[in-house]
């Protein structure tokens, strides 16, 4: 059986959402020993913190005002950033009507009231672990392991949402295609492992400049990385990129094979709006020409236009 590397439910956080402070205060008490608790008074407060925070669960009363349970879970299950957000409703009515109600509003659970503090401990147990283990899958999908960059599995699977979402609001794209320079002639003088640890190195770089929440870095295969950046136009692309460019080259790593006696990367960089959720070879295309110029041109450097 595959081990899947998890985080330990005592790390979780289980977001509590009722408006009468004694129910929040004996679940937050139940469920004390098992996770982490946050508690809000209504939906809208719920939704302030799961756009922040993103909690591991929810438990939720079903009857609030303004509001209601049914309506926060199908505001949650309606966001792309938190559907997977398991959520268990407790509910004083567990009459057929009411169950489905609870389903057909996207829950995946719910305990009944008056609450069985075991019951609600298993039942919020049983869906941690059960989410941990599909987050622990996730990163195994859609993550490299040599580098922890995103792969291009994620590309495949993220980027019609991407496109979708940028043409509603009528925003740009940069995307900025790197490559490790002579990086043969590096594994040819220093060894796969020393490799691999270099690809390490210039992905940290990359990584710190993914600062923003929708910024993707990417490995997309064997020394070529690949940047993708919402709402970001053709200077901001340039000058990311330049910024990469830069902080590999001053990180120094010794490469004696090469005019720079250092590694370095060359950068391909273009930012459009026409695009759709079918064309990203077009654009990566469009890249690769310009990181074609770059290599051409001597290497650690950048070609945007």
């Amino acid at each position: 059986m595959l081990a899947l590397d998890t985080k330990k439910i005592e790390s979780c956080t289980v977001l509590i959402v009722d408006d009468d402070n004694i129910s929040r205060t004996v679940i937050s008490t139940i469920l004390s020993d098992l996770c982490h608790c946050v508690t809000v008074a209504n939906a809208q407060d719920a939704l302030t913190y799961c756009e922040q925070h993103s909690p591991d669960l929810m438990v939720i009363d079903v009857n609030m005002p303004e509001m209601n349970g049914l309506n926060l879970c199908k505001s949650i299950k309606h966001n792309e950033k938190l559907d997977d957000i398991p959520l268990i409703f407790i509910t004083g009515n567990v009459s057929k009507e009411s169950q489905i109600q609870c389903w057909e509003s996207g829950g995946n659970d719910f305990v009944s009231k008056p609450v069985v503090a075991q019951t609600l401990i298993h039942r919020v147990r049983n869906h941690l672990l059960s989410k941990l283990r599909m987050d622990a899958l996730v990163e195994l999908t859609f993550h490299d392991s040599l580098t922890g960059l995103l792969n291009r599995n994620y590309l495949t699977q993220e980027y019609p949402k991407l496109a979708r979402q940028l043409l509603r609001s009528q925003q740009r794209l940069g995307v900025i295609l790197f490559d490790v320079d002579n990086f043969k002639q590096y594994n040819d003088q220093y060894g796969h492992l020393a490799g691999d640890q270099c690809l390490q190195r210039v992905a940290n770089i990359l990584q710190k400049h993914a600062r923003r929440s929708r910024d993707a870095m990417i490995r997309f295969g064997g020394e070529e990385f690949l940047a993708i950046l919402p709402d970001t136009d053709m200077h901001i692309a340039r000058c990311i990129a330049q910024a990469i460019v830069d902080d590999v080259n001053k990180a120094g790593i010794p490469h004696k094979n090469t005019d720079f006696g250092r590694i370095t990367v060359s950068a391909g960089a273009v930012s459009t709006r026409s695009f759709n959720q079918d064309n990203l070879d077009e654009i990566l295309e469009l890249a690769d020409v310009n990181l074609y110029e770059a290599k051409m041109n001597g290497k650690n450097r950048v070609v945007c236009k």
